[in-house]
Protein backbone atom coordinates (compact mmCIF):
# COMPACT_ATOMS: atom_id res chain seq x y z
CA UNK A 1 0.00 0.00 0.00
CA UNK A 2 2.82 2.37 0.65
CA UNK A 3 4.46 1.34 -2.56
CA UNK A 4 1.62 2.22 -4.52
CA UNK A 5 1.00 5.54 -2.74
CA UNK A 6 4.75 6.68 -3.17
CA UNK A 7 4.44 5.51 -6.88
CA UNK A 8 1.39 7.47 -7.43
CA UNK A 9 3.33 10.57 -5.94
CA UNK A 10 6.61 10.23 -7.49
CA UNK A 11 4.95 9.41 -10.77
CA UNK A 12 3.35 12.62 -10.45
CA UNK A 13 6.08 15.24 -9.55
CA UNK A 14 7.85 13.59 -12.55
CA UNK A 15 5.17 14.23 -14.84
CA UNK A 16 5.63 10.37 -15.80
CA UNK A 17 3.47 8.65 -18.60
CA UNK A 18 3.86 4.52 -18.10
CA UNK A 19 2.99 2.95 -21.35
CA UNK A 20 2.05 -1.12 -20.28
CA UNK A 21 5.54 -2.14 -21.38
CA UNK A 22 6.82 0.11 -18.61
CA UNK A 23 4.28 -0.77 -16.19
CA UNK A 24 5.50 -4.68 -16.36
CA UNK A 25 8.54 -3.79 -16.07
CA UNK A 26 8.33 -1.20 -13.00
CA UNK A 27 6.39 -4.02 -11.30
CA UNK A 28 8.49 -6.59 -11.76
CA UNK A 29 10.81 -4.61 -10.36
CA UNK A 30 8.86 -4.04 -7.44
CA UNK A 31 8.53 -7.92 -7.18
CA UNK A 32 12.12 -8.52 -7.41
CA UNK A 33 12.70 -5.69 -4.82
CA UNK A 34 9.61 -7.56 -2.62
CA UNK A 35 10.73 -10.85 -2.64
CA UNK A 36 12.31 -11.25 0.92
CA UNK A 37 14.97 -14.30 -0.17
CA UNK A 38 18.23 -13.00 -0.75
CA UNK A 39 20.49 -10.58 0.58
CA UNK A 40 20.24 -6.97 -0.11
CA UNK A 41 23.16 -7.18 -2.03
CA UNK A 42 21.56 -10.15 -4.30
CA UNK A 43 18.40 -8.13 -4.68
CA UNK A 44 20.40 -4.96 -5.85
CA UNK A 45 21.94 -7.46 -8.23
CA UNK A 46 19.10 -8.87 -9.68
CA UNK A 47 17.25 -5.50 -10.37
CA UNK A 48 20.27 -4.58 -12.02
CA UNK A 49 20.20 -7.83 -14.10
CA UNK A 50 16.84 -7.16 -14.93
CA UNK A 51 17.02 -3.80 -15.75
CA UNK A 52 19.70 -4.49 -18.56
CA UNK A 53 18.02 -7.15 -19.42
CA UNK A 54 14.85 -5.44 -20.43
CA UNK A 55 16.75 -2.13 -21.48
CA UNK A 56 14.07 -0.58 -19.08
CA UNK A 57 13.58 3.14 -19.93
CA UNK A 58 15.17 5.88 -17.53
CA UNK A 59 11.64 7.30 -16.10
CA UNK A 60 10.75 3.62 -15.05
CA UNK A 61 14.19 3.42 -13.28
CA UNK A 62 13.59 6.58 -11.68
CA UNK A 63 10.31 6.11 -10.63
CA UNK A 64 11.08 2.76 -8.89
CA UNK A 65 14.29 3.90 -6.83
CA UNK A 66 12.03 6.89 -5.70
CA UNK A 67 9.65 4.79 -4.71
CA UNK A 68 11.79 2.33 -2.97
CA UNK A 69 14.26 4.68 -1.71
CA UNK A 70 17.12 2.17 -2.93
CA UNK A 71 20.57 3.14 -4.17
CA UNK A 72 20.43 1.98 -7.64
CA UNK A 73 22.02 4.48 -10.20
CA UNK A 74 20.76 4.49 -13.64
CA UNK A 75 24.24 5.10 -15.11
CA UNK A 76 25.44 1.92 -13.30
CA UNK A 77 22.78 0.01 -14.91
CA UNK A 78 23.98 1.34 -18.12
CA UNK A 79 27.67 1.17 -18.22
CA UNK A 80 27.78 -2.67 -17.60
CA UNK A 81 31.19 -2.43 -17.40
CA UNK A 82 31.20 0.04 -14.68
CA UNK A 83 28.86 -1.18 -12.33
CA UNK A 84 30.16 -5.02 -12.37
CA UNK A 85 33.68 -3.70 -11.16
CA UNK A 86 32.30 -1.23 -8.14
CA UNK A 87 30.41 -4.31 -7.33
CA UNK A 88 33.59 -6.78 -7.72
CA UNK A 89 35.49 -3.47 -5.77
CA UNK A 90 33.37 -3.89 -2.97
CA UNK A 91 33.13 -7.34 -2.71
CA UNK A 92 36.73 -7.53 -2.53
CA UNK A 93 37.43 -4.95 0.19
CA UNK A 94 34.76 -6.80 2.58
CA UNK A 95 36.47 -10.22 1.63
CA UNK A 96 40.02 -8.34 2.93
CA UNK A 97 38.50 -6.40 5.44
CA UNK A 98 36.94 -10.17 6.94
CA UNK A 99 40.16 -11.84 6.22
CA UNK A 100 42.33 -9.40 8.06
CA UNK A 101 39.72 -9.25 10.87
CA UNK A 102 39.82 -12.99 11.54
CA UNK A 103 43.57 -13.05 11.28
CA UNK A 104 44.14 -9.97 13.69
CA UNK A 105 42.01 -12.24 16.25
CA UNK A 106 44.05 -15.67 15.77
CA UNK A 107 47.01 -13.42 16.10
CA UNK A 108 45.77 -12.24 19.43
CA UNK A 109 44.80 -15.32 20.51
CA UNK A 110 48.69 -16.74 19.83
CA UNK A 111 49.72 -13.81 21.74
CA UNK A 112 48.39 -14.74 25.04
CA UNK A 113 48.52 -18.00 25.04
CA UNK A 114 52.89 -17.29 23.87
CA UNK A 115 52.53 -14.77 26.87
CA UNK A 116 50.90 -16.80 29.36
CA UNK A 117 52.82 -20.21 28.94
CA UNK A 118 56.52 -18.45 29.03
CA UNK A 119 54.57 -16.54 32.01
CA UNK A 120 53.68 -19.58 33.59
CA UNK A 121 57.08 -21.26 33.04
CA UNK A 122 55.54 -23.52 30.63
CA UNK A 123 58.36 -25.52 27.89
CA UNK A 124 58.21 -24.50 24.59
CA UNK A 125 56.92 -27.84 23.07
CA UNK A 126 54.00 -26.96 25.53
CA UNK A 127 53.11 -23.93 24.53
CA UNK A 128 53.58 -24.82 20.23
CA UNK A 129 51.15 -28.15 21.43
CA UNK A 130 48.48 -25.24 23.24
CA UNK A 131 48.84 -23.15 19.79
CA UNK A 132 48.29 -26.27 17.65
CA UNK A 133 45.21 -26.82 19.76
CA UNK A 134 43.58 -23.68 20.68
CA UNK A 135 44.09 -21.92 17.37
CA UNK A 136 44.12 -25.14 15.11
CA UNK A 137 47.31 -24.20 12.86
CA UNK A 138 50.20 -26.32 11.89
CA UNK A 139 53.25 -26.93 13.77
CA UNK A 140 55.01 -24.49 11.62
CA UNK A 141 52.32 -21.49 12.18
CA UNK A 142 52.72 -21.93 15.81
CA UNK A 143 56.70 -21.92 15.68
CA UNK A 144 56.28 -18.43 14.22
CA UNK A 145 54.07 -17.02 16.42
CA UNK A 146 56.35 -18.64 19.27
CA UNK A 147 58.99 -16.82 17.68
CA UNK A 148 56.92 -13.88 16.80
CA UNK A 149 55.58 -13.11 20.13
CA UNK A 150 58.28 -15.05 22.28
CA UNK A 151 60.76 -12.39 21.23
CA UNK A 152 58.10 -9.49 21.75
CA UNK A 153 57.30 -10.62 25.76
CA UNK A 154 61.07 -11.16 26.71
CA UNK A 155 62.33 -8.04 25.64
CA UNK A 156 59.66 -6.17 27.84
Amino acid sequence: MQIKTLYKIRTRKNNLKLHNINNKDLFNLFGIILNRKGTTNETREKVIEYARKHNVEKSVIMTFTGAVNCNIDYNAIKKEGDAGMCTVFEETRKEGLEQGLKTGRIEGQARGIVELGLEFGLSKEDILKKLEDKLNISLQKAQEYLVMFGKQTSSR
